[in-house]
């Protein structure tokens, strides 16, 4: 896959600033010391953007100089894996510390962590991002825990359905805050929290997604008529996009925040950007879509804005990539 490290240029007062590009000079070589081909291009005022696209798995060496000089901890080692070959294994069964059961759902927290939520163990637990190790943990209430997100804040908003559904809010320290449960909601699987503290809800039973206040009171539907199974959601607003998964349509949705409808795009299949039953959904910076299959063969695919199919990231081996989130990096 492409690969694209940053490098910031500044002056001597530590301060981001401009160079000439041909001043950067960057070389890459793979294991046997054969060049890889480097694109250098300017992301922002100072920062710049070093592509290039690995052919061969093992260690490869970038060399980066500015102005004749070399960059301080130059060369950098970057270990090119198979797609297959997970960066980080987080966890394994169990009910004790840094141990999983029934993983359903994952966020990333305001530092940066990875946070699981456990039907099996009924509670949510925090891991280091880089290490893997359990940070904290906490027992959440409702019957079946599902959905997680973490507000600009840092409370988590976890979800259940079953007995006793809902919305719940946590500290930072796992003491419940608040439970929102309009008269409306029936079964809420995976849920969002916008910037402004507005919860975007996806609602199995009513097949459909609530977009509510931050104190819980409906504010509108979105996809009735469109869904027929919802499960997980993401969101992206500085686009205006909500993207949700169907395990019943096997497919994934796009709808704008006063719920009209945008555009859909898969089926049911083993194809590339095809589907058997779609869980985990999440989107990045560019406007990718990151879409993980619920049964048959695990896959984590990758669209484009639109839908269209750009590849296959990883496959779990446990064919279920339910919940899927995006680290800072």
């Amino acid at each position: 896959f492409k690969c694209v490290p940053e490098l910031t240029t500044m002056d001597n007062e530590g301060r981001p600033c401009i160079t000439n590009s041909r001043a950067v000079i960057t070389n890459m070589k793979d294991p046997s010391g054969t060049n890889v081909p480097t694109q250098l291009q300017m992301k922002s005022w100072g920062v710049w953007e070093i592509e290039y696209l690995p052919k061969v798995k093992g260690n490869h060496s970038l060399d980066v100089k500015v102005n004749s000089l070399q960059v301080a901890g130059i060369p950098f080692d970057v270990d090119v894996r198979s797609k297959d070959t997970p960066v980080l294994t987080i966890g394994r069964q169990g009910s004790g510390e840094g141990e999983l059961n029934g993983p359903v759902s994952v966020a990333v927290d305001t530092d940066g962590n990875i946070v699981v939520v456990e039907r099996g163990n009924k509670r949510v637990q925090v891991f280091d991002a880089n290490k893997g190790h359990s940070l904290s943990s906490f027992p959440v209430d409702g019957e079946k825990p599902f959905g997680i997100d973490v507000d600009s804040n840092g409370r988590f908003f976890v979800t259940s359905w079953g007995e006793n559904c809902g919305v719940r809010c946590y500290a930072r320290d796992g003491k419940l805050l608040n439970t929102f449960k309009p008269d409306c909601m029936r079964c809420p699987h995976d849920l969002k929290v916008l910037k402004d503290g507005r919860m975007l809800v996806v609602e199995n039973t009513l097949k459909s997604c609530l977009l509510l206040q931050p104190d819980g009171s409906l504010i509108r539907e979105i996809g009735k008529g469109h869904l027929q199974g919802p499960y997980y959601i993401a969101v992206d607003e500085s686009r205006d996009v909500i993207c949700v998964t169907d395990w019943a349509a096997h497919k994934v949705l796009a709808f704008d925040r006063d719920g009209s409808f945008i555009f859909d795009f898969g089926k049911e299949g083993q194809n590339d950007g095809e589907f058997h039953r779609p869980h985990g959904v999440a989107l990045d910076r560019d406007g990718n879509i990151i879409v993980g299959n619920g049964g048959k063969n695990g896959r984590v695919q990758v669209f484009g804005p639109e839908g269209s199919f750009k590849r296959t990231v990883a496959k779990v081996k446990e064919n279920y990539a339910t919940g899927v989130a995006l680290t800072p990096d």
